[in-house]
């Protein structure tokens, strides 16, 4: 099967020069269910963290360059605890627990941890005061749609939208808390909306989870997306992505 592709080539000072066409040939196709695998072996699926009151630490799961990590089932070997980012922003400062395999976090620990530094924190029934943001997650898929009147969407300053950043990048670190540090729903804690998510396009969502009285981490998400207030997709929008009004009150994705 033939496929057409073209290039645009420019001069050095960026004008357009000329188009070139490329044929590609495509002898066959066939479902190879090994190289899936292996891919999925290798692959991170994003990272979870949560706030521990007792610790006053960030509890992350570890990074999957080291070994495969399953999400569905981890435990506490597959757990870092943080406590801080490095001075230089290039690292997060770990707590080692003993007898545990104290595995690196993931590379998406140090954004997790510095968006807090953005947002306000408050006092819980105990006493101890907690960042604003109990639990996040950061995954490699898309959102088609959520009820506004309990998620918030918030964009991440424009140029995200049309120059994508890799993952564990300062930069992307850097759109993440901005992004967050606008919540309105987290920057007022009072505010009903238990959520709130930002899209970074050619990679994936995060998502933020206030404090619920009566509620485990990440419960109010898993409700959310379990209710349809939260409708997570496998796709990844590539470029400008907004929301618009859909018929049944939610806002629904719009691209481009």
């Amino acid at each position: 099967m033939p496929f057409l592709l073209q290039y645009e080539l420019t001069d050095c000072s960026g004008n357009l020069s000329r188009l070139v066409h490329v044929k590609v040939m495509v002898a066959f196709h066939r479902q190879v269910p090994a190289v899936a695998d292996g891919v999925a072996s290798q692959y991170s699926e994003g990272c979870f963290a949560t706030w521990e009151p007792t610790l006053g630490a960030l509890i992350a799961t570890v990074t999957g360059s080291a070994r495969p990590v399953d999400k569905d089932q981890i435990g506490e070997d597959d757990l870092a605890v943080i406590v801080g980012v490095r001075p230089d922003g290039v690292g997060a400062q770990v707590r080692q627990v003993e007898g545990k395999r104290n595995d690196p976090p993931s590379s998406e620990a140090v954004e997790l941890m510095d968006m807090d530094r953005g947002l306000p924190s408050v006092q819980l029934e105990e006493g101890r005061r907690v960042p604003v943001v109990r639990s996040k997650l950061h995954g490699h898929r898309g959102v088609a749609s959520f009820d506004p009147r309990q998620v918030e969407h918030v964009p991440l300053d424009p140029p995200y939208y049309y120059y994508p950043v890799s993952c564990a990048t300062e930069a992307q670190a850097q759109g993440i808390k901005a992004a967050f540090a606008r919540a309105e729903s987290l920057r007022d804690p009072g505010d009903p909306r238990q959520l709130a998510f930002t899209v970074l396009p050619g990679h994936g969502v995060v998502i933020a989870e206030k404090w619920v009285k009566g509620k485990d981490p990440f419960q109010a998400m898993w409700e959310a997306m379990d209710q349809g207030s939260l409708v997570v997709e496998n796709r990844v929008p590539q470029g400008p992505l907004g929301y618009v009004p859909g018929p049944d009150g939610r806002m629904v994705l719009k691209e481009g």
